[in-house]
């Protein structure tokens, strides 16, 4: 340790007597694991050495670069922010000899890389003095702050050895960087990668980032650790390429997929006014224009030359394809945002139930789950244009699905006036029931019992609306349950099945199939059904007051 660093007595943790204690602190600074195992106990683990700096065990393991000793502390209980008389953590003492390992290990147990001891030294002053790279590198990786000043006012760069100030630069190797993230060499890449030059660029030729190649290159993996690490989505290149270009242009479809989800922006300007789609729709990427597409990517944008991405497109197809969904995806998101101008304007008989690719998602389920006002004005826009109400999503999601998990009463009504099916199951065999009742919906699930919704269907986990409820909802299902079930039973009885009111074309359908086998007649069967029929007073059919 710096001479700076004189005793200043204090911590209030209980300390050891000098010959009581010693033999824990020299196993830790010898790194006897098993005697350590046979001494440490839950009052000594984080135990104060009186005859020296009140270092706690840890302080020396980790001093001396004791990985093992250092992993079963930490499982002990040892405490990675305890202090010793200079200020000093654990993670001062690993930094300052140059133990990686160590380091990496205290800074995984929660260890902070930016602790200032008595003089506002932090652990990356500590690995800077001494030169040590690696623990650089480490401590930048895991947020270290190169720009925190000690009390004398100097930064960690200040003070480094000529061997590490490169480090704390954005041009540490980046030429071997640069290499491997084109290349895909991940061990190298991550051995080398700091926050400060992850967005290096290179010195000459198109001037590209690590992003920017690895993007080109399709190095999936390497990346996703860059953009795990801090690379910049929006960094151009000598012609103002950004790493979407790079990815779109050679058709990498997971690496686009991936750019695009931290936020690359699908529109990007080039120099000659290039998006990511004109590089697709050039180079005939079918897939990767139709994800382009669906992240927001307008194929009407004109270049330098005055051309689209739909003008560049090699094929009839292609041209085709990127005018349908440019247009089927603009009316997916004024559905959702419930912009009626931007609905109309893009609502055709070839785009009502257009579907996007990867979610199955229409425009009718996107407006039945929109926040926003104006939703049951776009879903009744949408049914008189012919819009499939029971079509599903990827998740076998219906509208009326989405609607009664957001609590939407309005779209519920107008759905279920629509006929939409109130016991249709998603993936997980839930109903729009299951959905209200397990998000607390109480008025939405009155409205879909009232519809018909039956509240005995069980999920795939095997659990009904009722029992995914809270409390008031609960006791509204199982106490139209308990009806349901004394219908059942009374129905089996007589030989009949019972129907919800309501449900008479149901009802005809399966009676007429019931009576074929006793000379049933249509007679027979409108007599059920009247009888099925919900009585208006006097015992008069609902119907007939209709």
């Amino acid at each position: 340790m710096s001479l700076r660093r004189c005793s200043a007595r204090s911590g209030s943790t209980a300390v050891l007597e000098p010959t009581a204690g010693r033999e824990l602190f020299e196993a830790c600074r010898s790194g006897e694991l098993e005697r350590v195992k046979k001494l440490l106990n839950a009052e000594n683990v984080n135990s104060r050495d009186t005859a020296g700096r009140k270092s706690t065990p840890l302080h020396f393991a980790a001093g001396f670069g004791r990985r093992d000793v250092v992993s079963y502390l930490l499982q002990y209980g040892a405490n990675v922010h305890a202090r010793d008389d200079g200020g000093l953590i654990s993670l001062h003492n690993a930094c300052s000899f140059g133990h990686a390992e160590v380091v990496n290990l205290l800074l995984q147990h929660g260890a902070d890389p930016n602790s200032r001891d008595n003089w506002n030294y932090t652990p990356l002053h500590e690995a800077a003095i001494k030169g040590k790279i690696d623990v650089c590198i480490v401590l930048l990786q895991h947020g270290a702050e190169p720009s925190i000043r000690n009390t004398d006012g100097r930064t960690a760069l200040d003070l480094a050895e000529a061997s590490t100030k490169a480090v704390l630069t954005r041009e540490y190797r980046k030429d071997e960087l640069l290499e491997s993230a084109r290349s895909g060499n991940e061990e190298k890449l991550m051995s080398l990668l700091t926050p400060l030059n992850v967005n290096c660029h290179a010195s000459d030729g198109r001037r590209s980032t690590p992003l920017h190649l690895a993007a080109g290159y399709n190095r999936v993996k390497t990346v996703q650790l860059l953009l795990q690490h801090g690379a910049d989505v929006h960094a151009k290149d000598k012609g103002d390429l950004v790493p979407l270009h790079n990815a779109c242009s050679y058709g990498h479809y997971e690496v686009t997929e991936l750019l695009v989800k931290h936020g690359a922006c699908v529109n990007a300007t080039d120099l000659w006014q290039f998006t990511p789609l004109h590089e697709a729709a050039s180079k005939n990427r079918v897939e990767v224009c139709s994800l382009l597409l669906s992240h927001g990517a307008d194929p009407t944008f004109l270049n330098c030359h005055n051309k689209s991405a739909i003008d560049l497109a090699p094929t009839a197809l292609l041209k085709d394809r990127l005018a349908y969904e440019f247009r089927g995806y603009a009316l997916l998101q004024a559905a959702r945002e419930a912009d009626l101008f931007r609905l109309k304007k893009h609502l055709s008989l070839e785009t009502i139930n257009f579907k996007h690719p990867q979610t199955h998602e229409t425009a009718l389920h996107c407006a039945s789950a929109s926040p926003y006002p104006k939703r049951k004005q776009v879903c009744e826009i949408l049914l008189r244009k012919g819009a499939n109400i029971n079509d599903k999503t990827k998740d076998l999601l219906t509208p009326l699905h989405l609607a009664a998990e957001k609590s939407h009463n309005d779209i519920i009504e107008l759905l279920v006036k629509h006929e939409a099916k109130v016991n249709a199951v998603d993936s997980q065999g839930q109903t729009p029931l299951h959905r209200a009742a397990q998000c607390g919906h109480l008025q939405s699930c009155r409205l879909l019992m009232s519809a018909g919704s039956d509240p005995l269907i069980t999920s795939l986990q095997g659990f009904t609306p009722s029992q995914l409820s809270k409390d008031t909802i609960q006791d509204i299902l199982q106490g139209r349950s308990a009806g349901r079930e004394f219908g059942h039973r009374k129905a089996a009885a007589g030989g009949l099945q019972v129907r919800r009111p309501g449900d008479c074309k149901e009802a005809v359908h399966t009676t007429e199939c019931e009576l074929q086998g006793r000379r049933g007649t249509s007679v027979h069967t409108a007599a059920l059904c009247s009888w099925l029929q919900p009585r208006g007073r006097g015992g008069v059919p609902a119907a007939a007051r209709c």
